[in-house]
């Protein structure tokens, strides 16, 4: 086979012989006395052709170490990314068009030393007009003939001598400081500043204090008066004072189920600055000093330490002689107050300070008020600028990372889908605005408000949505201030109370009666409600003169038998006009109504519901809800009851409504369970009530769209006109005939 020594002998560059006929490979093999053996003698290459000395397994070059001074580990391992670098030249010749000879191209010379290969680059000039950049590729880099057989090595790379790389002879010029590197070199210099003395003459003793109070501590108590901060209390320490090494230890005593979650450790032992004010920076607190530097500076020249101590300084520490019981220390920004020690301390004063009083602090203490003004002020926030809510704008301006509003979750589970509804008018200087009629939802889950007009034929208002769900501020405030403006709240609304919601004035004159119920439940956050109240309320008005306005309005009662009784009644109209007269505007009709709903004469009748408008509007949602498990809820009816499942009450029917998940709204669920069969004891009929929620049994008449909770569960507002009221019972809960029989006897 033959190549072309100025190419890289790679496929392509070889060439046949086509003059060869005998390619056999020699054996290295003999038997001797029936035994094989490996032969020592040289044998010639393939087909018996003779090898060059280069051929040879044995043969490599010369070696760059002396014998056993070479690496131990591969040179892929030894000299992993370490590459030598020359700087050279090459001589290219230009034609005689350019009127110049030739010119001079430099050249990097890279060699890496885990694989001998080379590569040759040269750096790009600007505006030069000829390619630049990497010349030869990464690669081992043959000999030219006729040493073709062989690769450029280390060895040819020599300065002021020039190495030829394929086609080009190259002129090596120098090289860097990690190639020009000599181990030699740099160990004698490393010996010769072995000589130097590292450390100066200047020794710190620092044992014989050791050996002296080894083991030796003064022991304080203090406290530390945080009462200054929010939650803060009085901490009682323990101050620990090494004399070997002159350092503090504070610990704290930490009271029984105190709550802290600490180990105890106040302050780490060390050295406790009189004063800080910033970190020490680097040499600051050093034992050595440096006069004066002859040489090439600290690393390799000569220098003189102050081995005398001019001008160092003890440093600005508290030491032994700064302890005494009713001192205060800075700890770090902390004032500690020493208040007494053990008996070593004190001998140890007395001894080498000649003190005598060590009277303890018992039972220290400090006015609370004294702490107030260093507590931190509440922040105070940038006004509100419009967007969004107030919420949201004190979340931004609170933290780092805006988190969402937090809601009431307990206030929401408990009044989800609660919401209390009132009657109102407008109040306006337009006529026609007095005779339009509303309706106030408020929702105690999140406490907001959405109004709704009930549509009036040919009035020239369409109805509808008027005011959207959102809470409503109280009118005169700033609601662009810093402070959250105030919010309306559910005892903002009662039978007679003008409220003005977004710049509308409303006149609230009636409620339904679950508003009513609710408020008289919860008497206690509506005292308007409250009868005690009401009651006290008319008994201190009617004191002076009880017989007397009792006959003067003996002719507006009417007697009326209950349950086989005469009883003293009277109209709410008359009543009104009683109380009204006797307590003018201290009584609203609120507190009326709940009078005459306490002391009705009257069964309360719900009010009447079409049967066949419910039960279409029950089939339309159950259809667009796509609901057809009415298997599972017989089979849960049979769970609940399974001995009597004909009648069943309205709560266990509701129970049964949440647990099917049954797609109808809760008032609709009422209006249902109002329309439904019952019985003689008020049960409800299971049957009639499965009937109800199918509709493929008995299809229902289809209906419009519709709006539930407004055209099916329609605002039914509590009716007083024409209620009667028992007389008898009214004044025996005001209680004065007989406590003025008692007075007169």
């Amino acid at each position: 086979m033959l190549r072309c020594s100025g190419l890289p002998f790679l496929p392509g560059n070889t060439f046949q012989d086509i003059g060869r006929s005998k390619f056999h490979k020699s054996h290295h093999f003999d038997q001797r006395n029936r035994v094989c053996i490996l032969v020592d003698a040289k044998r010639p290459g393939i087909g018996g052709k003779p090898l060059l000395a280069t051929d040879s397994p044995d043969y490599a070059l010369p070696s760059l170490y002396p014998p056993s001074y070479g690496p131990a580990r591969p040179s892929w391992l030894e000299y992993d990314r370490q590459v030598l670098c020359f700087n050279g030249f090459f001589q290219e010749s230009l034609s005689d068009v350019d009127r110049i000879p030739y010119q001079i191209r430099k050249v990097r010379i890279l060699y890496y030393l885990e694989d001998d290969t080379m590569q040759v680059s040269e750096p790009r000039t600007l505006n030069s007009g000829i390619p630049q950049g990497c010349l030869v590729t990464r690669q081992r880099i043959p000999r030219p003939a006729p040493y073709d057989g062989e690769f450029t090595s280390l060895l040819d790379l020599n300065i002021n001598h020039t190495v030829q790389l394929f086609d080009r002879v190259y002129t090596v010029t120098g090289c860097d400081d990690f190639t020009r590197h000599d181990p030699a070199t740099e160990i004698r210099r490393q010996q010769d500043s072995a000589k130097l003395a590292k450390r100066p003459a200047y020794k710190i003793d620092t044992l014989g204090k050791f050996l002296q109070y080894d083991r030796k501590v003064l022991r304080f108590k203090g406290v530390w008066d945080d009462r200054g901060s929010v939650f803060g209390d009085v901490h009682e320490l323990e101050v620990l004072y090494h004399l070997s090494d002159d350092t503090f230890e504070i610990k704290e005593k930490l009271p029984v189920n105190s709550g802290r979650d600490s180990n105890g450790m106040f302050l780490r032992r060390g050295r406790l600055p009189k004063t800080f004010d910033h970190l020490p920076t680097m040499g600051e607190s050093t034992p050595v000093m440096v006069l004066n530097v002859v040489g090439g500076g600290l690393k390799g020249g000569r220098y003189l330490t102050d081995c005398v101590g001019i001008g160092k300084t003890g440093g600005n520490y508290y030491r032994d002689a700064d302890l005494r019981i009713g001192a205060r220390l800075n700890v770090y920004g902390r004032m500690v107050l020493l208040t007494g020690c053990d008996r070593y301390t004190e001998g140890y004063y007395r001894e080498r300070y000649g003190l005598e009083d060590f009277t303890p602090i018992y039972g220290y203490s400090a006015s609370r008020e004294q702490f107030v003004h260093g507590r931190r002020t509440e922040r105070e926030l940038p006004p509100f600028n419009g967007w969004g809510t107030h919420e949201d704008s004190e979340g931004n301006c609170l933290t780092l990372e805006p988190k969402p509003p937090k809601i009431n979750f307990r206030k929401f589970v408990v009044y989800d889908r609660c919401s209390l509804r009132f009657g109102a008018r407008m109040i306006s200087n337009v006529r026609e605005n007095n005779d339009r009629f509303f309706v106030i939802n408020y929702y105690l889950s999140d406490d907001t408000i959405s109004v709704y007009e009930i549509p009036i034929r040919n009035s020239g208002f369409l109805g509808g949505e008027f005011i959207k769900r959102r809470k409503l501020f109280l009118p005169q405030q700033d609601p662009y201030g810093a402070e959250r403006p105030a919010c309306y709240g559910p005892h903002h609304f009662y039978l007679g109370a003008t409220v003005r919601l977004q710049d509308h004035q409303f006149h609230i004159t009636n409620a339904d009666i679950y508003a009513l119920c609710f408020m008289e439940q919860h008497c206690e956050e509506f005292p308007l409600s409250n009868v005690g109240k009401i009651v006290s309320k008319l008994r201190d008005a009617m004191q002076p003169q009880y017989k007397e306005y009792v006959a003067k309005h003996m002719a507006k009662l009417r007697p009326i038998k209950i349950d086989g009784r005469t009883v003293s009644t009277i109209t709410y109209e008359a009543l009104r006009d009683i109380l009204i007269e006797l307590l003018a505007d201290r009584i609203v009709d609120q507190e009326i109504v709940t009078l005459c709903r306490l002391f009705s004469a009257e069964s309360e009748q719900p009010d009447p519901c079409d049967r066949e408008l419910v039960r279409s509007a029950v089939h339309a949602e159950l259809n667009r809800a796509l609901w057809s498990d009415l298997e599972r809820t017989k089979e849960h009816i049979y769970h609940l009851e399974p001995t009597n499942a004909e009648w069943l009450t309205a709560q266990r029917l509701r129970t049964i409504v949440k647990a099917c998940k049954l797609p109808l709204d809760g008032a609709l669920v009422d209006k249902m369970l109002q329309v439904l069969n019952r019985g003689e004891q008020g049960n409800i009929s299971t049957d009639d009530f499965l009937a109800m929620l199918n509709p493929a049994a008995v299809p229902s008449k289809p209906i419009q769209p519709l709006n539930i909770k407004h055209d099916v569960c329609h605002f039914t507002p509590y009716r007083v006109t024409g209620k009667l009221v028992n007389w008898d019972e009214l004044l025996a809960h005001i209680d004065l005939e007989r406590a003025l029989t008692n007075q007169t006897s």
